[in-house]
């Protein structure tokens, strides 16, 4: 879902997920690849958990949306600043394609679930595609957001003040666009020696503290409070807020996400094979994950297991899941579906094998 290699490229995540398990590089930092991969695991088990609504999964559902996705964005703008090359059309491309895939994927899985037709619509994302479309405008953007002075301040202002504007929606993902951007121009002024900054030992102590008190806060908080105030994609009369309250909502929302990004950031850095995998196919274990959700999402799971026994047996499945779905031979067989760059290789194969006369 993010650019998982240090290529030269500024879209080699859709490369490194949608063909094939690229083998290790020499330059290639696996710590890196196992931080979105465990990021890739909690935002699946965040999904399969939000149809629980008992105090355990609400406060983790919660505690999870505090950071999961600031910190995805922030490794979206980090991988952007590595990248040597800005190339706009090849941007658009590797975005949009799996982008219109998945939005008919979606709507047909939701007209099964359903029993009626749901038709797809390209200017609203489905469920999770809003991510490409963002992470699109966000790439594309990313040479003039780098070259702001006080970019991440000046972001920060532009995501409090899109919510006060109704216009700026879910539409072509604008809202979240705005709302996220500022942990993305933290990555694109990220400096690689910060990270050994904030990873010793006293600051580490303080990163699991800040963890724990967002774990109790969900806790305490759980039953009171709205989980959209976290996906920015709203605006504040929309939540029923007035804009300076919706101002001062949305400022703790972020302020919350920053400190639980750098402190992700501090308590990893650190490898783990399996996991360094998924973050190399994070992009096919976001975009299959919600085609196997949808009937849970819709309809709930079943009361013949208590809600403990699922939340049990959920967490249990996600990292087998993000496993499965993350071997070689799964990502070669989603390829047609996440690159463009397939088809165009069977249509030359085709053309090549073709009779001459």
């Amino acid at each position: 879902m993010v650019q998982t290699a240090h290529s030269a490229r500024p879209d080699a995540d859709v490369d490194a997920t949608a063909k094939a398990a690229p083998a290790a590089r020499p330059e290639r930092d696996r710590s890196i690849d196992s931080a979105v991969g465990l990021l890739i695991v909690l935002v699946v088990w965040g999904h399969a958990i939000a149809p629980l609504s008992g105090p355990v999964a609400e406060t983790i559902e919660q505690w999870l949306y505090m950071f999961h996705m600031p910190a995805f964005v922030f490794l979206s703008g980090y991988l952007t600043r590595k990248s040597a090359h800005w190339s706009p059309g090849k941007i658009a491309t590797r975005l949009l394609f799996p982008y219109a895939v998945f939005q008919v994927l979606h709507a047909v899985v939701l007209s099964l679930t359903l029993g009626e037709v749901s038709a797809p619509h390209l200017l609203v994302p489905a469920w999770t595609t809003w991510y490409l479309l963002s992470l699109l405008a966000w790439r594309l953007a990313a040479p003039w957001v780098a070259r702001l002075r006080y970019a991440v301040p000046v972001t920060f202002a532009a995501a409090l003040g899109a919510g006060t504007i109704a216009v700026i929606g879910p539409d072509f993902s604008l809202a979240r666009t705005l709302g996220f951007l500022p942990f993305f121009a933290l990555g694109l002024v990220w400096r690689d020696d910060w990270f050994a900054r904030l990873r010793v030992l006293p600051v580490r102590m303080a990163a699991f503290a800040a963890f724990t008190g967002a774990l109790v806060f969900a806790f305490i908080t759980q039953d009171g409070v709205s989980r959209r105030i976290f996906f920015l994609h709203e605006d504040y009369a929309d939540l029923d807020y007035t804009d300076v309250d919706g101002i001062l909502v949305r400022a703790g929302v972020l302020l919350a996400g920053f400190v639980l990004t750098l402190a992700f950031v501090s308590l990893t850095g650190w490898s783990r094979r399996w996991l360094a995998q998924a973050g190399a196919a994070s992009l096919v274990i976001y975009l299959v994950h919600p085609l196997f959700l949808y009937p849970g999402r819709e309809h709930g799971y079943t009361t013949a297991l208590s809600e403990g026994t699922w939340l049990l047996l959920l967490t249990l499945a996600v990292p087998l899941f993000a496993f499965l779905v993350s071997r070689p031979a799964v990502i070669a067989a989603t390829r047609p579906l996440m690159d463009l760059a397939w088809w165009r290789e069977r249509r030359t194969a085709a053309h090549h094998a073709a009779p001459r006369h």
